[in-house]
């Protein structure tokens, strides 16, 4: 049956001589689009090309393979219509040799042919992920103690402004960030080059001289337009009928002030304006001009002006909170911590090159770079083509690219360097969708495509043609995506304007039925806090119970089309689309299993946590080093060794002094247990056995010699999933075969191999035993779906918030804007963000948030007939009401959303929606679990058959009456507590003491009368501001000047680190910290500390007798567990500190209330460090003084 294409799909198969941009959403059919432009190519009868002569680059080694399989079907096809064609016969054969691969593979093809060029051994091979982990790592670590070595000055100020720890530790993990940063530039060193001279201002500079000033003006207007619409918004209400119309002039006053705002042409104007603006103030509501104003209609005014008001002071915390002239000399100063960050990462640059070109070995990076290398040469600072390059430019009749919005900078290097435009040729073909722009991760540049589509839109410089109809969805699918992305994606925010130009139009035929709205369903972030301890759910696993239930009633009542026909749903047309698979997919699985529901994971992660793995790698880790305290426990007490957890207490308890490993060495040669002792012998000896073997064997034949040795490998197929676990431990042996042919060799070096990969999270999933899911529900990231469909699609997790870790590192990067680091002042013990770092996070921001809204838009248009949307929210987001008409929301609004159900809830239509919204209750879903769990129990038809007529199975009868009638052996035992926190020791003590005497009415803490009309706030309790202090003091620096613009500024940085909130320093006096740091506990706390002698917030637990407390069993261990504030070491011995906010009036309170708690703390102490405890001290922030106890 012939295909029949639309107007647009013509065009972009018979189009030729032009560089053509093909922009084609979800659903359009580009890859069948393109290879019917491929195989008219070759089949015309004019002007016919070699299959060969096209280079076809795709994301994916098997959309290569796929197309590849679809054009040799086509030929076949062909030559059966005309066997006699002998032009078809020959591209046939030229199918097999053709350039329809990956870039990496093209590239791969270049070096191959032209290593000579370069002089590059051509007996490469391409380097395993994990081999180059350990190569970077250790290339780092050379590089950094040569540094130390050095010494010099620049370096050293250096590592202690961005390092931690007496070493600099941290500066490793800086370095290989801005690595991988600088190896996605055509021009790693040039780039690294331009990063450091962004910091290099003349004296004196301006706002002028810095670089990122006008992306910064261009952000500023954007907001000054956003909140002057807000205000366009309120004069509209305020001109309603009932409306504040006295409200008019000081809202058009603030339209003025806001137009100024948009049309000021520098920084420096729009610092001088935005920092001195006033509003006017509002008339009060009981003048006369307001009588008859509506106070709904008054409260929405004052919100939206409120909300302006904070956005503009917004802007001003975050870029002018200094004055330029200060924010440009930190810039200077920070110029020399920036050139030594540069310095050290082009030493590690060429370091590890000179290392890879030893070893004769390429990562991927290399691939791309060194086929640049051979196809470009550098003049006068710019990439210009080889002769090389020439070749190919001469030999391809088109250079076609799918998935090109995933394309990076070296890529497009690459191809620009063989396109024949220079020649007057245009034969660059680029099909692709920006808004499923997905892999900035992997340094994607959706900008490129961005660029092309803006400039190919005239026609001048190429052409541009748009495929907007999906053939994929039914329209209750596609009206969803369009009425939310219609509002919620912009150009600011996810590089396109979605418009109606860009909307989905319907282009599959499905048969009619109900049932096929769009679903969002939701839960109670409130009701979930008041009901999770009852039922113990997840997060999570109370979204997987929810979807759970749908699946259920959909399985029971609903239809998908197949062949044109209606059929019932079954488990295999669904999937549930996760933003991430880690906390998430193992949940989902296990839910959906207890339900009844087949469920399989399509999940990278996992593996090295699974139990038959991981108790491999720990017996390992003991061959390689037996002296490891916790791999040898984890190896002893796994089934390779067999140990249980009271045996290898009893070993412990023999030799309480002494590490494990010690312990089980002594125990092994005078033990008192004679049969343990033959046992650990023996184990010590199996252990000797392999080590010996380690030596001469390799790891693959060491493995599988424990394994069959053992008896593991069957003791594993015993265990429960068995075939599972099997699978996973034959995948350890075939990574063990991997790393033998890599250039380390070795136990040890196999043992860091492995622990890089889980550092850097290289993990490889469980091992796959399906082949395909089947009829099982499959959970899989919205990354895997990319490019798949499935009839029905749960869109899950959207209530999570987004990650924004990355904005709270030391050091951010962005490819235009270069390297963002902090101003450190070491000697006032400084530290804030520079400016530019301020402008870098914030396009981090915003580029991550365009990522988040375009993963969004791959999930919900993978659905062909059915899309449900699930998440978790507060009721404040809850309550949100969508948004009327065709009204866009506000960029402002937008960039400050922390979640996808923040945009979608905002994004729907007010009335009319075409997604249909239920808030669940959880109350409601746990009933139904617990229901069905009881049913597997004991049916209610049993229980009729037991209860009312008496005729009975008696198996069952006994085993129900068994099951009602069991008391716990120990029952005694529930009534006494085998562990206390010392705050509990501390209460029964002082409990005890007052029962010795007269009791008077306790004094209970002052409590402020503020009238309501007066307190704005819930002010912090005190445990919750105690709280507040204990964390600042363990995250202070205490080398900080007692000086109040000293301690606010450190105060400061905790806040922006995220260490204490915004709302956290309301509750604190900076004085309180002055004070205790002009103390000579705080000295001597800061030289402790020095000396690497001083420990915060110290966690223990220790174990004491039963019969020191009330109600234990006198033979049993109780445990007692608390935190030490801080202790250090002087002269060899301990001083314990504890800090107390409590509101006393005299030092002999503090001390008869804590000396229980200090004594416990001693004990501690004394117990875990063996060191005696010379001084208990107590710090009271409410007396200003140090207590001994």
């Amino acid at each position: 049956m012939s295909i029949s294409w639309t107007e647009d799909q013509k065009k972009v198969i018979d189009t030729r001589e032009r560089n053509l941009l093909v922009s084609a959403a979800a659903g359009s059919g580009k890859t069948a689009v393109l290879v019917e432009r491929i195989l008219t190519m070759i089949t015309d009868e004019t002007r016919p090309v070699d299959v060969d002569r096209l280079l076809i680059t795709t994301f994916t080694k098997a959309a290569a393979g796929e197309m590849k399989e679809r054009i040799g079907k086509a030929l076949q096809k062909r030559l059966e219509e005309e066997p006699g064609n002998t032009w078809i016969q020959r591209q046939e054969a030229l199918v097999s040799r053709a350039q329809i691969t990956t870039i990496h593979g093209f590239c791969l093809y270049v070096i191959r042919n032209y290593f000579h060029t370069i002089g590059l051994n051509p007996s490469f091979r391409i380097a395993d992920e994990g081999e180059m982990r350990l190569l970077k790592q250790d290339t780092v670590d050379e590089l950094l103690e040569e540094a130390h070595k050095e010494g010099r000055p620049e370096f050293i100020r250096f590592a202690e402004s961005y390092g931690s720890g007496n070493r600099g530790n941290g500066i490793a993990e800086l370095i290989l960030k801005l690595y991988e940063y600088a190896v996605a530039s055509p021009q790693p060193v040039r780039w690294l080059t331009s990063c450091a001279a962004m910091y290099q201002m003349p004296e004196g500079a301006s706002w002028k001289d810095f670089a990122g000033a006008d992306a910064m003006l261009a952000e500023l207007r954007t907001a000054a337009g956003d909140c002057r619409r807000q205000i366009q918004r309120a004069l509209a209400i305020a001109g309603a009928p009932f409306g504040p119309q006295a409200y008019e002039e000081a809202l058009r006053g603030d339209m003025e002030l806001l137009e100024e705002l948009m049309e000021c042409a520098s920084v420096e104007a729009y610092e001088e304006l935005v920092t001195k603006i006033r509003f006017q103030r509002l008339p009060s509501r009981r003048s006369k001009a307001m009588a008859d104003a509506d106070d709904t209609l008054c409260g929405q005014v004052m919100d939206i002006r409120n909300g302006v008001k904070d956005a503009l002071k917004g802007l001003v915390k975050q870029y002018f909170s200094l004055p330029g002239e200060t924010a440009m000399e930190q810039m200077c100063r920070t110029a020399e911590h920036v050139q030594i960050y540069t310095e050290l990462t082009l030493r590690f640059l060429e370091r590890l090159n000179e290392k890879k070109r030893k070893k004769n070995i390429l990562d991927f990076t290399d691939q791309e770079h060194l086929a640049l290398q051979i196809l470009t040469r550098e003049e006068d600072g710019e990439l210009v083509p080889s002769e090389t390059a020439d070749l190919f430019a001469d030999y391809f009749a088109e250079i076609m690219v799918d998935e090109y919005q995933d394309s990076n900078l070296v890529q497009e290097a690459i191809l620009n360097s063989i396109c024949a435009s220079r020649k007057g040729r245009e034969n660059r073909f680029m099909v692709g969708d920006v808004k499923q722009s997905i892999y900035r991760f992997r340094q994607a540049e959706p900008g490129l495509f961005l660029e092309k589509y803006r400039r190919y839109e005239s026609g001048e410089e190429g052409m541009r043609i748009d495929l907007h109809q999906n053939f994929r969805s039914r329209e209750t699918v596609l009206a969803p995506v369009n009425e939310v992305f219609g509002r919620i994606m912009c150009r600011e925010l996810g590089g396109i304007d979605y418009d109606d130009a860009a909307a989905l139009k319907a282009g599959a035929v499905y048969p009619e039925q109900d049932g096929c709205q769009a679903e969002l369903l939701l839960l109670s972030r409130e009701e979930w806090e008041e009901l999770h301890r009852e039922c113990s759910w997840t997060k999570p696993e109370a979204e997987a119970r929810l979807i759970a239930a749908r699946i259920r009633r959909m399985l029971q009542t609903e239809q998908v089309t197949e062949n044109g026909e209606l059929r019932p749903v079954r488990p295999g047309d669904m999937v549930i689309l996760l933003r991430t698979m880690s906390g998430w997919s193992e949940t989902f699985v296990r839910v959906l299993q207890e339900e009844g529901i087949p469920a399989s994971a399509q999940s990278r992660e996992g593996y090295f946590e699974t139990l038959e793995v991981e108790t491999v790698l720990s017996y390992l880790r003991t061959l390689d080093n037996p002296t490891q305290d916790i791999p040898l426990a984890a190896a002893m007490h796994g089934m390779l060794g067999g140990f249980s957890s009271g045996e290898l207490a009893e070993i412990k308890a023999a030799y309480p002094e002494q590490s494990f490993a010690k312990a089980c060495a002594g125990y092994r040669e005078d033990g008192p247990d004679e049969g343990l002792r033959g046992r650990l012998k023996e184990f010590y000896g199996q252990m000797e056995r392999y080590r010996e073997l380690a030596a001469c064997t390799s790891i693959h034949e060491l493995l599988w010699q424990i394994l069959t040795e053992t008896g593991y490998l069957d003791e594993v197929r015993a265990m429960p999933a068995g075939r599972q676990r099997l699978a996973n431990v034959e995948m350890l042996l075939k990574k063990a075969q991997d790393y033998e042919k890599i250039s380390y060799h070795g136990l040890f070096h196999f043992v860091r191999y492995i622990e890089r990969l889980q550092k850097y999270s290289v993990d490889f999933g469980e091992a796959d035993i399906s082949g395909q899911s089947g009829e099982a529900v499959r959970i899989m990231s919205t990354h895997h779906s990319k490019g798949l469909e499935f009839p029905i699609v749960f869109a899950a997790g959207l209530g999570k918030s987004f990650n924004r870790q990355e904005s709270r590192d030391k050091a951010v990067l962005h490819s235009r804007y270069g390297i963002g680091l902090d101003y450190v002042d070491l000697e006032q013990r400084m530290r804030r963000p520079t400016l530019l770092k301020q402008l870098i996070r914030r396009q981090n921001l915003l580029d991550d948030l365009g990522e988040e809204l375009r993963i969004l838009y791959v999930a919900m248009t993978r659905a062909k007939e059915k899309l449900i949307l699930t998440g978790m929210a507060k009721e404040k987001l809850l309550a949100e009401e969508g948004a009327s008409d065709d009204e866009k929301l506000l960029f402002l609004q937008l960039s400050g959303a922390d979640s996808c159900l923040s945009w979608i809830l905002s994004g729907m239509d007010r009335e009319g929606s075409s997604i249909r919204r239920e808030q669940v209750s959880l109350e409601e879903l746990i009933k139904q679990a617990v229901g069905r769990q009881v049913k597997k129990v004991l049916t209610r038809d049993e229980l009729d058959e037991i209860i009312l007529f008496r005729a009975r199975d008696e198996k069952l009868y006994e085993q129900v009456d068994q099951c009602l009638s069991w008391n716990y052996a120990w029952d005694t035992g529930k009534k006494t507590k085998q562990k206390y926190s010392v705050t509990e020791l501390k209460k029964l003590r002082m409990q005890e003491e007052s029962d010795s005497s007269e009791e008077l009415y306790p004094e209970s803490d002052i409590v402020p009368l503020i009238p309501r009309f007066v307190e704005k706030t819930e002010e912090k309790g005190g445990a919750a501001r105690g709280t507040v202090y204990h964390t600042i003091m363990e995250c202070m620096d205490l080398g900080t000047a007692p000086e109040p613009a000293q301690v606010d500024a450190e105060l400061q940085r905790l806040a922006e680190e995220g260490r204490i909130t915004k709302e956290d320093l309301q509750v604190v006096r900076p004085a309180d910290f002055q004070v205790f740091l002009q103390t000579p506990l705080a000295r001597r706390m800061r030289e402790a500390g020095e000396r690497g002698e001083l420990f915060r917030e110290q966690p223990f637990v220790i174990g004491l007798p039963g019969s020191e407390f009330p109600d234990a069993d006198p033979e049993e261990t109780v445990l007692v567990q608390g935190i030490i504030d801080a202790f250090f070491y002087e002269d060899g011995e301990a001083v314990v500190v504890d800090y107390k906010t409590d509101r006393v009036s005299r030092a002999e309170e503090l001390a008869e209330r804590y000396h229980a708690q200090l004594e416990y703390y001693d004990q501690a102490l004394r117990m875990l460090t063996g060191k005696k405890v010379k001084e208990r001290l107590i710090y009271s922030f409410k007396l200003g003084k140090v207590i001994g106890i």
